[in-house]
């Protein structure tokens, strides 16, 4: 397949270029600047849409809900302006599972009322309404995929934290935290959108996506010790003693991430296009952590 990929910059892109070239697909980058003549050349089968402003950690922005629409929303507009100039027939947009909510006294599902939680979260919702919009009563597929947070080699953000902290011999004061998270290795993540590109009736849906193996904060250290040949060394602190800390920083949405119930459900995904894992999330931990190491 001829496949033009936007956000290849990016720690998904990245990986996921890598991984649709070793399935045999021809690959084409679409940057900020890239012109729709650039592109002519080329009969693509499926676009697929990264690129967008994630989670800022130190904002600058004067208007931070509009700074996240200009990308998330504005540019995405403008990329399905693109897919539609050129006739491709498959648009996949990768959202995120805040739509859903960040926390979830059960597990999410794709019917579920949107409630998302942030102007990142907002903005994503904000665009897969608008995509469904612009391609209603055309020829091109929408897929929408939602994942919980990602992780694999060289990651990002809160969890490239994560794997610093565990890599110190110091104790961890998460040992009570029987919490339940859902989260989604890069591998499976490339693994399930190579699919969408190819599966018929992957036409018009959107997909919650993990790894469909949940774990606590306390499993997920212990995990991440063991692989860097270490004790898990955890504190038991309660769960209120943390959570009055967080806030006495400052730093409730931190909590929430840390100690908070988010699980996805991902049967439609099995159900629907008879996908699995092909990682478990023990191996994809060992991966992340010794890329990460060296």
């Amino acid at each position: 397949m001829n496949i033009a990929i936007t956000g290849t910059s990016g720690f998904v892109g990245n990986k996921l270029t890598k991984y649709l070239a070793t399935q045999g697909h021809s690959i084409t980058h679409i940057h900020r600047d890239t012109t729709i003549t650039y592109l002519e050349n080329i009969k693509y089968d499926c676009l697929i849409h990264l690129a967008g402003r994630a989670h800022v950690l130190s904002e600058t922005a004067t208007d931070a809900y509009q700074a996240f629409k200009e990308v998330n929303v504005d540019y995405t507009l403008k990329i399905a302006c693109i897919a539609k100039q050129l006739n491709i027939k498959k648009f996949i947009f990768l959202s995120t599972i805040g739509v859903n909510g960040h926390i979830s006294n059960q597990p999410f599902t794709e019917s579920d009322i949107p409630k998302p939680h942030n102007d990142y979260a907002r903005t994503k919702w904000e665009a897969e309404l608008a995509l469904k919009g612009f391609f209603e009563g055309t020829e091109t597929e929408l897929t929408i995929i939602r994942p919980p947070l990602v992780y694999g080699p060289n990651p990002k953000a809160n969890f490239k934290t994560l794997l610093s902290f565990c890599k110190y011999p110091i104790p961890l004061p998460f040992g009570a935290i029987h919490n339940q998270r859902s989260l989604v290795g890069i591998d499976n993540l490339c693994h399930f959108i190579s699919l969408c590109c190819q599966h018929p009736a992957a036409a018009d849906q959107t997909f919650l996506i993990s790894d469909d193996q949940d774990v606590s904060l306390t499993e997920l250290i212990t995990t991440i010790r063991r692989a860097v040949n270490r004790p898990a060394w955890l504190l038991s602190v309660p769960n209120t003693w943390l959570r009055s800390f967080f806030k006495l920083l400052g730093k409730d949405n931190l909590s929430d991430q840390l100690l908070a119930n988010l699980q996805v459900d991902v049967s439609k995904a099995k159900q629907l296009l008879d996908w699995k894992p092909i990682l478990r999330l023990d191996e994809g931990i060992k991966r992340a952590v010794k890329t990460n190491v060296d």
